[in-house]
């Protein structure tokens, strides 16, 4: 009988232990987070999966028009960028997401 109170005892003080370590690297890797990690936009993933299924140009122009950091002009690029790599195996979703990519001037999309 004492040796099952001394077990749940153990389980009881390193079951609180455990959790509080877990929540310490929790907040440590939200503390990491960078600005990527945070605005990423989904109307582009959106947008890049139409393209590379063969949706017409002037409803992926739609959705990244909508989407909060592309306006005309970004848009535009992109879709030159890209348009050629429609043909690629992937539909040229890659494409698609680098050109965005190097639009915006910086890796926010992978």
């Amino acid at each position: 009988m004492n040796e099952i109170l001394t077990i749940a005892g153990l389980i009881s003080i390193v079951l609180p232990v455990l959790y509080s370590v877990k929540k310490k690297y929790d907040f440590i890797d939200l503390q990491k987070m960078t600005r990527k990690d945070i605005y990423e936009n989904y109307d582009v993933y959106k947008a890049a999966q139409k393209f590379a299924l063969g949706t017409p140009v002037d409803e992926i122009r739609e959705i990244l028009t909508n989407s909060y950091e592309l306006d005309e002009n970004p848009v535009k690029g992109t879709m030159l960028l890209a348009l050629s790599h429609r043909n690629d195996t992937d539909g040229g979703y890659l494409a698609f997401i680098k050109a965005v990519n190097r639009v915006l001037g910086q890796e926010v999309y992978s």
